[in-house]
């Protein structure tokens, strides 16, 4: 990378402090080298103008609907879905753990 980058082997040092990964010294070239790439590329990105991506805003991908509390139909309803109660709870089978 041109040795104009920011990112040497004692900036990836100090990110895996702050990240607490165990970098072994004969990883720092490399290390090093990726990250500069990777900040070249970000810096690339910073140079495109606002205007080359302006243009209409596109929907939400989901629509917007209000938030509605439905009742849920209580103990009623528990005990129409659960297999058995125990103890005034739906009680369900056992599927971790368990055992053979």
């Amino acid at each position: 990378m041109a040795a104009s980058s920011p990112v040497d082997a004692d900036v990836v040092r100090k990110i895996a402090v702050l990240a607490r990964l165990t970098v072994d010294e004969a990883e720092l070239p490399r290390l090093a080298d990726q990250l500069s790439r990777i900040v070249a590329y970000v810096d690339l990105l910073e140079q495109i103008p606002e205007t080359a991506t302006a243009g209409e805003l596109l929907p939400p991908a989901t629509p917007v609907r209000p938030d509605v509390p439905e009742a849920g139909g209580g103990r009623a309803a528990l005990e129409e879905n659960a297999p058995k109660l125990m103890h005034g709870y739906g009680a369900v089978p056992r599927v971790v753990g368990g055992g053979s």
